[in-house]
């Protein structure tokens, strides 16, 4: 089954948008997120980082954040879009935070994504 991305805006309509979270954020791939920052932020020699005034880059801040407002997406429907197993909603949306941060807010370092090898946490049994 293969999520369709109903709970992220612009999903379906920006490319890019849908390559981002289904390529980009995949578990073969997630791990390497520091490599996109350079299409979300650009480095201003004297002012610092400057978030990039592009169609993809407002585009994914607003996918962001309403999935970080809405919570729309279960960590079920992100493991079938991405094979990235995060088990609790909990988890999944405090990487969604971690990585909002790193591409629009103050965190220097990308987020962590949790161990493909890992098992699932106790509590998920009960």
């Amino acid at each position: 089954m293969h999520y369709q991305g109903s709970g992220i805006p612009h999903y379906a309509t920006d490319e890019g948008i849908r390559v981002f979270f289904e390529v980009a954020l995949h578990v073969e791939f997630i791990d390497d997120i520091d490599k996109y920052r350079g299409n979300v932020v650009r480095r201003h020699k004297i002012k610092g980082e400057m978030v990039r005034d592009t169609p993809f880059a407002r585009h994914l801040k607003e996918a962001l954040e309403h999935l970080l407002r809405e919570r729309s997406v279960s960590a079920l429907e992100w493991c079938h879009m991405t094979g990235v197993s995060f088990w609790e909603d909990d988890r999944l949306y405090a990487y969604l935070q971690d990585l909002y941060d790193y591409f629009y807010g103050e965190r220097k370092e990308p987020p962590v994504a949790p161990d493909p090898e890992a098992p699932p946490p106790e509590k998920y049994w009960t």
